[in-house]
């Protein structure tokens, strides 16, 4: 099958298209023919070699992490899903490798769901990994409701800009600080507020608008701009990060409650993802969309903190 692969860790001018076997699949598993596929900073992390001491690598290194397609094969336990049928999901497995740049690509049936009738093929493949990272920050995490106030660190990027659209659609008036020219585009998610991380100082700018602190934070920056939330949200408020874990004392200090966690698909979880595509809650903003062989173009974009919404590969979109 056609796959872009990385023999070794490093930059972009790794990335090599060439055919290559076809991936594994396993007995609870099944195997995906895939139309499109969302490109996502944790792509970059992982080909730079960061994960390395954490998880093994399959070389060659077929990255992706998330992906829409038509079900090819099924694995010997069965699938609640049809051959033929078009699903989208989260293809993370306990190594890394056998990824969404490629033809093929094997996930577990519980990573999956159906693509929502009107919802094409290339929204359904941009929205597991971030879409699913935002909507467990908010609800699941911070528990946003109605009337809660929220700061959004990196709002116009892939999680962060899913991270608005939830935020909003429970009712939260949220701040969103993004550099001033995606001011328009978070307002157009629906940010009440936007500040410029470049411009302003990010606590003062908040303290002016919400003098007793914020309900909650959503951190998808992490480093200096995570160590500033414990002064933004108010005493006893909440904070969730899909980067790193804090690492200052200050948010216990404050009776803050920090979590950090990634995605973990579940069908419960896949299940609401597509109540919030059907119901319009949540929409992938696709800013870039490039055939595969072009793979190397949208991680220069990742690495240069250059995407606004979402980058999605087009890898068969014949059907």
């Amino acid at each position: 099958m056609r796959a872009v692969v990385c023999d070794g860790f490093g930059g972009p001018d790794r990335f090599d298209e060439r055919e290559v076997d076809r991936p594994p699949l396993g007995p609870n598993s099944v195997l995906v023919r895939l139309t499109h596929a969302g490109v996502n900073p944790g792509d970059s992390r992982i080909r730079q070699g960061q994960f390395a001491p954490r998880a093994r690598h399959h070389f060659p290194l077929v990255l992706g992490l998330e992906g829409a397609g038509f079900v090819e094969e099924i694995g010997v336990s069965g699938s609640p899903f049809k051959p033929g049928q078009a699903v989208f999901g989260f293809f993370l497995h306990d190594y890394a490798g056998d990824g969404t740049y490629a033809e093929l690509a094997p996930a577990r049936s519980t990573q999956l769901a159906p693509v929502p009738p009107g919802v094409s093929m290339r929204d359904a493949a941009a929205v597991a990994c971030a879409g699913g990272t935002a909507m467990v920050l908010v609800e699941e995490l911070l528990e946003i409701r109605s009337g809660d106030t929220v700061v959004v660190l990196g709002a116009a990027g892939g999680v962060g800009h899913f991270a608005v659209q939830v935020a909003v659609a429970l009712g939260a008036e949220v701040i969103a600080v993004a550099r001033a020219s995606n001011h328009d585009f978070v307002r157009e998610l629906g940010a009440a507020h936007t500040i410029d991380y470049r411009t302003e100082d990010v606590a003062s700018a908040v303290a002016r608008l919400a003098p007793t602190g914020v309900d909650a934070a959503v951190d998808t920056v992490g480093g200096n701009a995570q160590a500033q939330l414990s002064r933004i949200v108010r005493p006893g408020g909440r904070v969730a990060s899909c980067v790193h874990a804090p690492k200052t004392d200050d948010f216990r200090a404050r009776g803050q409650q920090f979590q950090y966690r990634f995605f973990e698909a579940t069908p419960a979880r896949m299940a609401r993802l597509s109540e919030y595509l059907v119901g319009g809650g949540i929409r992938p903003r696709i800013t870039r969309e490039l055939p595969l062989s072009e793979v190397a173009a949208a991680h220069r974009a990742i690495d240069a903190a250059e995407v606004r919404g979402k980058i999605v590969l087009r890898i068969d979109d014949s059907r």
